[in-house]
């Protein structure tokens, strides 16, 4: 350390950061995100990251696509033992945060994630989940580098 102030913030303060909120000019908020940004890629457990649900539960999703930033900033070894959960993340591709997961897994070669990927993709059949299947086709064509 340089003698400097080394502060790192819990994972409460950094959704506080992440919350959207009226109050805030754009400018403001896209500081506070940043800020939890910068605070949040220091901590190495990435579970909190992962579609939280933060009190008050209806702010939950508005700290997805910041929480998505943070996902997307990790390495792929960091992401391995997660993917299963961020390929859950593409259920509603509307979902804040959606496509910067969607994008991030596209950047893992696609033979480390197949066997997850096929399995996710079974279990979106199982449940017959059609926008699921939807997302994980989109996914497999843009690996295919056949995506429209």
């Amino acid at each position: 350390m340089d003698g400097g102030v080394f502060i790192l913030l819990n994972i409460d303060e950094i959704y506080e950061l992440f919350i959207w909120d009226t109050s805030y000019t754009d400018e403001e908020y896209e500081e506070r995100v940043n800020k939890g940004i910068a605070e949040a890629v220091k901590l190495k457990n990435i579970y909190p990251f992962i579609q939280p649900i933060i009190v008050p539960t209806e702010k939950s999703k508005t700290v997805w696509e910041p929480c998505a930033m943070v996902v997307s900033k990790k390495s792929d070894a960091e992401l391995e033992q997660y993917v299963y959960l961020l390929f859950e993340w593409l259920k509603d591709m509307n979902w804040p945060g959606a496509w910067i997961v969607f994008d991030r897994l596209l950047k893992i070669p696609f033979s480390e994630i197949e066997e997850k990927y096929s399995y996710c993709r079974k279990q979106a059949e199982r449940e017959k989940d059609e926008l699921w299947l939807m997302a994980l086709d989109d996914f497999l064509k843009a690996v295919k580098n056949d995506f429209i």
